[in-house]
């Protein structure tokens, strides 16, 4: 006679508080969007790496667009957490017009940031990239992003008549150098290469200063 066979295990989510949850689903958004673009991934993909349902996922947020603006955000907020503390100021200290600290010591200390987190930085440089079309659901974030840095680039700038070119400029210049690092990880020193950059090009704004 066969051996009866026993019933297989019932797998069991595991429970998370609701703001757990959120957590959990934007930081695997996160990862499968810097690996994939935003297009590549489905909100199913989101819920099988967090071990729950679709359904679940749009429990917490009502649609793809939303779950991708969520993931910006909290990344934003993260950084600018980050940064005053590289900075040594406090988070609301960011949002001071002047800055209480020079366009050189911001610029460094975004970069060491950056440099620490190149996952995320190709996730901003996908979706930023991918944004220019009109029709993306984040095409206005990142236009308002845009704005936001070249204003806390400007509020960083004194006693320069034309500080919100020199914020394009800076802006224009650690795009590109961090494209280049991206591809070329292994080759550049983004930290070394940005200082480079920023002596050759800005250097006589720190000396006016």
């Amino acid at each position: 006679m066969a051996r009866e066979l026993s019933p297989p295990p019932r797998l069991t989510r595991e429970r998370k508080s609701a703001d757990a949850r959120r957590s959990q689903i934007i930081e695997a958004a996160t990862q499968l969007i810097a690996e994939r673009g935003f297009w590549g991934v489905t909100l199913r993909d989101a819920a099988v790496l967090c071990g729950i349902t679709e359904a679940g996922v749009l429990h917490h947020f009502q649609n793809k667009a939303r779950l991708l603006i969520a993931v910006l955000e909290y990344r934003d907020e993260a950084d600018f957490q980050a940064l005053a503390g590289l900075l040594g100021v406090s988070r609301d200290d960011i949002d001071l017009d002047p800055l209480p600290v020079t366009l050189r010591q911001l610029c460094t200390a975004l970069i060491r940031r950056n440099a620490g987190q190149p996952e995320i930085v190709r996730l901003y440089s996908v979706l930023n990239a991918e944004s220019l079309e009109p029709t993306h659901p984040a095409h206005g974030y990142f236009q308002d992003r845009e704005d936001m840095a070249l204003t806390l680039f400007a509020r960083s700038i004194r006693g320069v008549a034309n500080a919100e070119h020199v914020a394009r400029h800076v802006l224009a210049l650690m795009d590109g150098l961090q494209l280049r690092w991206l591809r070329k990880p292994d080759e550049i020193d983004l930290v070394d290469e940005w200082n480079r950059l920023f002596d050759h090009a800005f250097a006589k704004l720190e000396v006016a200063r």
